[in-house]
């Protein structure tokens, strides 16, 4: 189809002021791959219309939200549309009295929480980028955040969904009731699966209710490997943290500026938050900094109030606060929660070796490690290829240690000669099958899935 006549039929179905065409699509580049034209639709109709549209015409569609994690995934094999999803922004349904909400896939979570919050209760997400990021797209990634470690991921709190397919048919799985048991839980098929089964129109999530307060504890070790005792000791004792971060002397130390904090080059930091009423919130930072003291913490304090806040909005949005250049490649390494030290000491090694700097993040309790490979490139900085073979050794190693490797963010250049998901062993031809059965015409985020899918 010509894109005049493309944007013709686009503006039939969501008028012409929803329609974007020419350059004002650049603002919707996935990789280097410019769509065509971009349409925002305003109910699950309009969207159901855009979907048969380019079913009927072979459209390679790329769901958008916030595009807040526009860069992970493959480089697509084509864009000719993005179906931003931005004005399907309603609070559908909530109970406070079953803890449960329905939102439309394009609300804002910030908005979400906002709403919830007047309630005395949030949805404990917050990924990276959460001011811009849409339920839908967090979703879609299966982002979370720090709040994992108490709740679970996101695709845990999810108990209802409703889906537009890629032939514009409207599925709906899962109920708004806690205790759902019938039937299969296709709610987990699509949560994380990056549009390529289905964009997300609706979801029904649990939610909890907001702690009366919550403070943290900040320790500064000499060594990771004191860090890594207080972490065992930590996670084998009887406090419940809300949230535990162990940051890389790298990532540290532009954080410590924020937070009128010197930390000493090599040193590790560790921030442990606890959410409860006060009383159980003193005692249990109480017992944290015993342990942390134990293992070798050459110091510590406490962060309340609005610091706090700020601190965590840091540690979630970590590239922003790093003053040392732009980001090359940002990776996500799964490992077990006791390899965490090794991996980040690995990913440093690795790094130097390429002329960058290596600046690490870890949900230490989950085993989940942002890396974040920064700074003026060296001379084998420059080269992609060079930068892929780093990639591809430190994968190779962390699948050794039982892990997995995804590259979250890199320029095309560099995901052009690496895989950006890794070996998935055995479940790859069974993606596949649902990949086939769900969008026989690959319509949706063509080649950016695993596998190419």
């Amino acid at each position: 189809m010509d894109s005049e006549r493309l944007i013709r039929r686009l503006a039939g179905i969501v008028g012409t002021e929803h329609v974007l065409v020419a350059e004002s699509c650049a603002l919707y580049t996935v990789d280097d791959r410019i769509p065509t034209a971009v349409v925002f639709p305003g109910d699950e109709q309009q969207l159901s219309g855009i979907m048969k549209l380019a079913s009927s015409e072979r459209l390679s569609v790329a769901p958008w939200g916030g595009g807040t994690t526009v860069g992970l995934g493959g480089i697509p094999a084509r864009v000719d549309l993005a179906v931003v999803l931005t004005r399907l922004n309603r609070i559908i349904d909530h109970e406070p009295g079953d803890l449960t909400a329905t939102f439309q896939a394009g609300i804002l979570l910030c908005e979400a929480q906002a709403s919830l919050s007047r309630s005395g209760q949030f949805l404990p997400l917050d990924p990276a980028g959460c001011e811009r990021a849409t339920i839908g797209g967090i979703l879609a990634t299966n982002s979370s955040g720090s709040w994992r470690h108490r709740y679970g991921a996101a695709r845990d709190l999810v108990i209802g969904i409703r889906i537009v397919h890629a032939d514009g048919t409207i599925t709906k799985g899962g109920a708004k009731v806690v205790k759902n048991v019938s039937g299969y839980d296709m709610n987990k098929l699509y949560v994380g699966s990056l549009g390529t089964l289905g964009i997300i129109l609706e979801a029904t999530v649990k939610l909890y209710p907001l702690p009366a307060v919550e403070h943290t504890w900040i320790a500064l070790f000499p060594t990771g490997d004191a860090a890594a005792c207080a972490l065992t000791q930590l996670l084998h004792s009887t406090v419940v943290c809300t949230r535990i971060e162990l940051l890389s002397s790298v990532a540290a130390q532009p954080l410590g500026r924020q937070i009128s904090c010197d930390v000493p080059v090599g040193a590790v930091m560790v921030a442990v938050s606890v959410g409860s009423v006060p009383e159980a919130v003193d005692a249990q930072i109480t017992a944290i900094q015993a342990l942390c003291d134990q293992a070798g913490a050459s110091t510590g304090f406490l962060v309340e109030g609005h610091a706090h806040v700020a601190l965590w909005q840091m540690v979630r949005d970590f590239p922003s606060a790093n003053g040392n250049g732009p980001n090359w490649v940002i990776l996500k390494a799964s490992v077990l929660p006791t390899d965490v030290i090794e991996t980040i000491r690995y990913a440093e090694t690795t790094a130097y070796n390429l002329g960058l700097e290596s600046a690490a993040i870890a949900e230490a309790g989950c085993g989940i490690v942002r890396l974040y490979w920064t700074g003026a490139p060296g001379p084998a900085a420059g080269d992609p290829i060079s930068i892929a073979k780093g990639v591809e050794d430190f994968r190779s190693w962390v699948v050794r240690h039982g892990g997995s490797l995804v590259i979250l963010s890199a320029p095309p250049a560099i995901k052009a000669v690496v895989d950006v998901w890794g070996p998935v062993g055995n479940a790859l031809s069974l993606m596949r099958e649902l990949k086939r059965q769900f969008d026989p015409q690959g319509l949706l985020n063509h080649g950016r899935f695993v596998g190419k899918i």
